[in-house]
């Protein structure tokens, strides 16, 4: 039991410090199999919302999910249209408890994700 909790623990620390080297790295280009991109989520780390940049080649509907470290979905927001551009989009976060997340969009069969940290 102690080895699982140890593996863990490394494995939150090592996120965090993935998560704030995310938060620096430059903005996601799209690819010629890509319809949508995540270009810029800020602030990182989340305290009560965090706001999504989104480039999109074509308008669809799009699903929202919060991962957590183990694999589990924390929270599910309802499906929304994702306009073809470049759009915002802000999603609370202020009752989701502190660790390190993985923000899971899904358009078309594609899925894009992003580590967050929230504290």
């Amino acid at each position: 039991m102690k080895t699982i909790s140890a593996f863990l623990l490394i494995m939150v620390c090592y996120l965090g410090s993935y998560a704030q080297k995310a938060a620096t790295q430059p903005s996601v280009t799209i690819t010629e199999n890509s319809s949508f991109s995540i270009n810029k989520v800020y602030p990182n780390p989340v305290k009560d919302f965090v706001i999504v940049e989104i480039r999109s080649e074509d308008a669809g509907t799009m699903q929202v999910s919060l991962i957590n470290v183990l694999g589990s979905e924390v929270k599910k927001w309802e499906s929304s249209n994702l306009l073809q551009g470049e759009q915002k989009m802000k999603f609370e976060l202020g009752s989701i408890k502190s660790g390190v997340y993985f923000l899971k969009i899904v358009k078309s069969g594609q899925v894009k994700t992003q580590v967050i940290k929230k504290n």
